[in-house]
């Protein structure tokens, strides 16, 4: 029994040292797909909040582009561009575009940008303007 065993000692180690590596590649992409997941919640949910600010009466474009960086600096992203159409809000304009990018870069990735890196998450939201009634 005792020879049985001592062939066996390194099997651990040599199992260990398969599997290791696709454990730990599925450990790290994980990481990464889940912040990849949260900048783009972060993008959609900033372009809303910026395109809901702008839609009532008395709301400037200034207000629009504050808010959604507000929202993105909140979550942390950097480098990100925020346009807001029309750049001059009146009380005849019938709707509000908002429309954010975020480059997935080291910064806003945790440094792991190696399924993602180099693409820009974007989004778009626009919304009818509410219009002031008279009373």
């Amino acid at each position: 029994m005792k020879s049985i065993r001592k062939n066996r000692r390194g099997g651990m180690a040599i199992e260990f040292a398969l599997t290791a590596p696709i454990f730990f590649l599925m450990i790290f992409a994980s990481i990464e797909f889940a912040r990849v997941h949260m900048i783009q919640c972060a993008v959609e949910n900033s372009a809303f909040e910026g395109a809901r600010r702008g839609i009532i009466p008395g709301a400037t474009a200034n207000i629009c582009k504050s808010t959604t960086e507000n929202l993105l600096d909140e979550a942390r992203l950097a480098d990100y561009t925020v346009t807001v159409d029309p750049q001059s809000i009146t009380p005849l304009t019938n709707e509000i575009s908002v429309t954010v990018d975020v480059p997935i870069t080291g910064e806003n990735g945790f440094g792991i940008t190696s399924f993602m890196g180099g693409r820009t998450m974007s989004k778009t939201i626009i919304l009818p303007r509410e219009q002031a009634s008279p009373n």
